[in-house]
């Protein structure tokens, strides 16, 4: 049976996965800040992490704590360990990242807009962002989808258009969700949040030749116009 992300559970189930190691350092194993632990362990993050930083705390945790639990305590999946779907995914591997990121860059520099690559921030789900000096988007965002399971997948999409929810996105912004799953690019494509107001795309690509396949506009702002669009579409 699923149930919704409770941040008290959650909490304490993070703070059994963390154990003994030190907090600082569980952090730095599942590559976000200190702060952004802090708080997870205090029950004050409205929203439950991302799929993907819950595979980093299944992978890393300490006294027997699944990945089954986690996704259960932050409302992604009902708790049943023997279903194989609930096995700890292949996460993002750091050469496909990088091969995301370079295929995004070149389709970029193709595309004759100057662009600046921007700082990661940790504590975000985005993988990569730049931004413009002048024009109608001012800073364009990428998060990459990590081809989990069909039920997962619909999961992580309902999380991310809650957290977009609370985000602060000014109409100058544009954030794109990368997939190389056709699948999950065709679920992210028909499932429009008609309540969001914001510039919001998903690409699929070609891992294998590092390619952009296709993107869709799932959402744009009145602001901007068609021929904006198709500028900032690669």
């Amino acid at each position: 049976m699923y149930h919704k992300y409770d941040p008290q559970e959650f909490a304490a189930l993070l703070q059994r996965a963390v154990g003994n190691t030190k907090k600082k350092e569980f952090a730095s194993l599942i590559d976000v800040s200190p702060e952004y632990l802090s708080r997870i362990l205090n029950a004050k993050l409205a929203n439950p992490p991302s799929i993907s930083k819950i595979q980093s705390i299944a992978q890393n945790a300490n006294n027997g704590v699944t990945y089954a639990q986690l996704l259960s305590a932050a409302g992604y999946a009902a708790q049943d360990e023997a279903d194989p779907a609930l096995a700890i995914p292949t996460s993002l591997s750091e050469d496909v990242r990088k091969f995301m990121q370079g295929t995004i860059l070149t389709a970029l520099s193709v595309s004759g807009i100057c662009c600046t690559l921007e700082h990661e921030e940790k504590d975000t789900d985005y993988h990569l962002s730049v931004s413009f000096a002048s024009g109608a988007i001012s800073h364009w965002r990428f998060l990459f989808l990590s081809n989990a399971t069909d039920e997962l997948m619909k999961k992580e999409l309902q999380s991310l258009y809650l957290r977009l929810i609370f985000e602060k996105v000014s109409d100058t912004e544009k954030i794109s969700f990368v997939t190389g799953s056709k699948e999950e690019f065709d679920l992210y494509s028909s499932k429009i949040p008609e309540n969001l107001s914001l510039n919001l795309s998903v690409i699929l690509i070609d891992e294998k030749n590092l390619t952009i396949e296709k993107e869709y506009w799932i959402k744009s702002t009145p602001s901007l116009s068609s021929e904006d669009i198709s500028i900032y579409t690669l």
